[in-house]
């Protein structure tokens, strides 16, 4: 699935680090230590403890800010259904992505290092299953606003995707299908989400298909079932279950104390 090819723990630098490559045959994890600045659709974005996994043949433009200078790195390649991993688990490719605890990080790097060092069957086995752990922490740990962020080239269409949220609550929407539309992975237009609005994608979506809900619930006479569906609800059990914890009501009791008036 995974071979490693080269690991760096802790690499320092003394010297002023510039990396200018592309087209390398393999993938390449950095993880940034010190202070350092990559480059992303054309600007300069710092990366300093934040992580980019570079995909085969991508350009790769980073360099140092201040000395000394460290990083964590590992080269490598993938077959098939190791790039079909990276797929599922909605790795952004090219990005910067600021971790909630680099400390995984850090132990992950270290221990593939020293696997390498033994140049034997067993250690390069034991490389592969650490880098898998890695990759898979990584997609399942929250990640931070992304820097500064190359993901403000995304603020009008994130506007654009939150309006839809709350003006066209629908069935089926999922991050994944709202990433699709403006190119991202859904794990990064979640974290582009979260440090543009404050808030999560999905507890918008939950938001506006409540508000929704509560409009025809005060507004119509429309049977709790047909609200569910037009607030976006496959199932209508499900429905009654998130609008009770989001407004302490059941949607009839809810109905009900608009009607007489008890709501302002």
């Amino acid at each position: 699935m995974f071979s490693v090819l080269q690991a760096g723990y802790r690499s320092r630098h003394r010297e002023p680090l510039r990396i200018d490559r592309s087209g390398l045959p393999f993938y390449v994890f950095v993880y940034f230590r010190g202070r350092a600045e990559a480059e992303i659709d054309g600007r300069s974005v710092p990366v300093q403890g934040r992580w980019i996994l570079f995909p085969p043949g991508a350009a790769q433009h980073y360099r140092s800010t201040s000395l000394p200078y460290e990083d964590d790195w590992v080269h490598f390649t993938a077959g098939e259904e190791g790039a079909q991993l990276l797929r599922e688990l909605h790795f952004p490719l090219g990005e910067p992505v600021l971790p909630s605890n680099s400390d995984f990080i850090e132990n992950a790097i270290w221990r593939i290092q020293d696997l390498q060092m033994r140049q034997n069957s067993c250690g390069a086995a034991l490389a592969q299953a650490h880098l898998m752990c890695l990759f898979d922490e990584l997609s399942r740990t929250p990640s931070l606003d992304p820097p500064g962020l190359s993901g403000r080239r995304y603020t009008a269409e994130l506007t654009q995707l939150r309006t839809s949220l709350f003006s066209n609550p629908s069935a089926g929407t999922t991050v994944e299908s709202l990433a699709a539309r403006i190119g991202l992975s859904g794990s990064y237009l979640q974290a582009l989400y979260k440090a543009e609005f404050g808030t999560a994608i999905g507890e918008d979506m939950i938001r506006g298909r409540i508000d929704r809900a509560k409009y025809l619930l005060a507004n119509s006479e429309t049977p709790i079932s047909s609200v569910a569906e037009a607030s976006g609800y496959r199932c209508e059990a499900h429905f009654m279950r998130q609008f009770k914890r989001v407004t302490g009501m059941t949607p009839g009791e809810f109905r009900r104390s608009t009607q007489q008036g008890s709501l302002s």
